[in-house]
């Protein structure tokens, strides 16, 4: 039992001096062509696990021992000691013992808490952004409805408007229709001079109150001198203001009689004329025919030149 656990005890402390062994071994690789004591890796021991930096050395940092060796040969050591840590570290990790675990560094620590904590405010912030932008392009949206509804809307008021212009024109052509016409001027106590002031109207262009003033000499003086042809000059404005039923019965209430005056044939001409407006072919041949008889010698060429228009227009037979 004895002789068990010595040779137990033994190849235990064979394989442990067989580690050491090769440990140092490698370790001699890493270090420069000089003599290492043991004194030596007491204070590598105490810098294991030091990972703050392993590709740069420190200057700065003090010697570990009352040595001849200077702070970066000391800190080029320290770093083929955790180089070699690590090389045995990840052979055994394939071999299934246990991993190293190697104390992290605080400031690593809060500055990739640091980096998380905003790495978090961004994408809330992202999320913001992209709530914004989806509100936005709502509002883009319904904007374009209120525009849309706004167009429509004046298009309406617009045909309303339109359709309010057209009715109040209407409205007011009804009222002129209904309205009475306006009075005559006042005569002048005579027929010579209302019928001059019926003519001068007339000769003015005012032709509308010319028109009121000859209907009004017509029945203020229907016996005068001047009736008939106050009858003619009223044809006349009726015909310029395209009432042919009008002009006829003006033109052949001044013609009662067939007067010899000057403005006879003319008169019996635009009579044919406004019974051809009128379409009246049989009158407006009776009508020429009686002024051959009676005007065609008095009339001007002019006159003559218009009676043979409207023969032929309406085949008016020969006289």
């Amino acid at each position: 039992m004895t002789d068990s656990k010595f040779t137990r005890r033994g190849s235990r402390g064979h394989r442990f001096r067989g580690q050491m062994a090769a440990g140092l071994s490698i370790l001699a690789l890493s270090l420069p062509l000089t003599t290492l004591t043991v004194s030596y890796l007491a204070p590598l021991s105490a810098h294991a696990q030091d990972f703050s930096d392993d590709d740069k050395d420190d200057p700065t940092l003090p010697p570990t021992d009352n040595t001849v060796w200077d702070a970066k040969r000391l800190q080029k050591l320290d770093r083929n000691v955790r180089k070699l840590e690590r090389s045995v570290s990840r052979i055994e990790n394939k071999k299934g013992t246990p991993p190293i675990l190697i104390e992290p560094d605080p400031e690593v620590v809060a500055l990739q808490a640091t980096v998380d904590s905003q790495a978090r405010k961004l994408d809330e912030q992202a999320g913001s952004i992209t709530t914004l932008i989806g509100q936005v392009e709502d509002l883009q949206h319904q904007n374009q409805l209120l525009l849309q509804q706004i167009n429509n809307q004046n298009a309406r008021m617009d045909t309303l408007v339109k359709r309010a212009d057209l009715a109040d024109a209407h409205l007011k052509d009804l009222d002129a229709q209904l309205a009475p016409p306006p009075p005559p001027p006042a005569s002048t106590g005579n027929a010579q001079g209302d019928f001059d002031q019926a003519f001068n109207l007339m000769s003015s262009g005012q032709t509308d109150d010319a028109g009121r003033a000859f209907e009004a000499f017509t029945t203020a003086w229907p016996q005068s001198s001047q009736a008939p042809e106050a009858w003619f000059r009223l044809g006349q404005i009726r015909a310029m203001k395209s009432d042919p039923s009008g002009a006829v019965s003006a033109y052949a209430t001044s013609l009662k009689g067939w007067p010899k005056t000057s403005w006879a044939p003319e008169a019996t001409v635009k009579l044919a004329q406004a019974l051809n407006d009128s379409n009246r072919p049989a009158d407006v041949c009776a009508t020429l025919s009686q002024f051959d008889k009676v005007y065609s010698k008095l009339a001007t060429n002019d006159m003559r030149n218009q009676a043979k228009v409207l023969k032929d227009r309406n085949r008016c037979g020969a006289t």
